[in-house]
């Protein structure tokens, strides 16, 4: 009797033993990923700060400064840098969710910095003799009208991919919680989506061609 009473404490001292074991790994594998995510992220914010800063330092110099807008623009590598951050913030709604505080919070001040940069681009075709086209993309993410942003989202990219330097494109969230997309959505008369803005002055709603898009860029 002493003997199984004995066999049963080490059996149940197993067990507990396993579920400590267990726990313990979760725990870990919890905090690995979670520092992940938060290093992440952080990575994220530092490279909006570093690229909004660059924006409005060039924005600064020649409003404030007087200095050439047009001398040692780098047009490029701040766009392509932009455009990064644009596959970033698409990560973290992968990783994050789309309705996570932290991924709205980014995703605002990212629209802060595409504004930005879209009003930079406006200076350099009024002052530099640019002829850079721009597309305003207003999308959806709300789950019933995702399918048709997605969608546009590809004809865009298709439309970039094919003008490298020569296109824009802005996207903007709809329905972000945010003072600046509210106030952009009024200007431009935004009340769907998806909708798109070529050059400020012709709008189209759910386009469903490349040809359709591009016969407005000309």
């Amino acid at each position: 009797m002493e003997e199984q009473e004995s066999r049963n404490v080490k059996s149940k001292a197993r067990y507990i033993f396993a579920f400590i074991i267990g726990t313990a790994l979760f725990a870990l594998g919890f905090m690995i990923v979670y520092s992940i995510s938060y290093f992440e992220y952080q990575r994220v914010s530092n490279l909006q700060d570093n690229l909004a800063y660059i924006i409005f330092e060039d924005k600064i110099g020649y409003s404030f400064f007087n200095e050439g807008i047009c001398a040692n623009v780098s047009l490029k590598k701040i766009s392509d840098d932009l455009g990064f951050q644009g596959v970033i913030i698409n990560d973290l709604e992968n990783k994050f969710g789309k309705n996570d505080e932290r991924v709205l919070d980014r995703k605002k001040f990212y629209s802060l910095v595409l504004l930005e940069h879209f009003e930079f681009v406006k200076l350099l075709n009024e002052k530099c003799n640019s002829n850079i086209s721009t597309i305003l993309f207003f999308y959806s993410n709300i789950p019933d009208e995702s399918t048709k942003s997605e969608d546009v989202g590809r004809l865009l990219d298709v439309i970039g991919s094919k003008n490298p330097g020569k296109i824009m494109i802005y996207s903007f969230d709809v329905n972000l919680n945010s003072e600046l997309i509210k106030k952009i959505k009024e200007k431009y008369n935004i009340t769907d989506s998806p909708i798109i803005v070529i050059n400020e002055k012709n709008k189209i709603t759910n386009p469903q061609s490349t040809m359709e898009i591009e016969k407005l860029l000309k």
